[in-house]
């Protein structure tokens, strides 16, 4: 079985699992980036009626998907400068929101533990008007399956804040 074949396959059952909850745009052109997935979440609470609003909290949460053969710290590099000059322009910071997340996720074949390294040491945390405004913080997690035969080898990494997603990816693709 194909490695990159194998990738698609991966790539396919997440958006397909994001699908229910994120409004998914798909990117063909010729850089790493195949999806990015947003979520966005508005709650609440009235008095008597909507004039009188209690409290209101906006949630966000951008997914950017991507997919590189080996992944490099150049490749990985290249893909967060991306991601932080594209999730401002999503965003809704303002007084009701509450927290942004922001989760580059990689799906490779092969990586550089320089690149996983920095993956796993990602600690980027903003809060807006001393968290009046909320907070923005990174999720990061990397994918790697090899198929070598009929063994399948997966190697699933994150940083400290992204072990969420890890998880998530766990149950998604059914791996024990």
């Amino acid at each position: 079985m194909n490695s990159s074949k194998t990738n698609n396959s991966i790539i396919k059952r997440l958006l397909e699992s994001f699908q229910s909850y994120y409004n998914i745009v798909t990117f063909d052109d010729e850089s790493y980036l195949v999806a990015r997935c947003d979520y966005f979440e508005k709650s609440e609470k009235f008095m008597v009626s909507k004039k009188a609003n209690l409290w209101s909290a906006n949630a966000e949460e951008f997914i950017y998907l991507f997919y590189a053969p080996n992944l490099t710290e150049n490749i990985y590099d290249e893909c967060m400068k991306l991601v932080a000059e594209a999730w401002p322009k999503e965003a809704h910071i303002g007084p009701d929101h509450m927290y942004t997340y922001v989760t580059p996720i990689f799906v490779c074949e092969d990586f550089e533990p320089a690149a996983a390294k920095k993956l796993k040491k990602c600690r980027i945390y903003k809060s807006f008007k001393l968290s009046f405004y909320g907070w923005m913080e990174y999720h990061t997690a990397l994918i790697c399956s090899k198929t070598e035969g009929d063994s399948k080898e997966w190697k699933l990494l994150s940083n400290p804040r992204g072990a969420c997603v890890k998880k998530m990816v766990l149950k998604v693709l059914d791996i024990k």
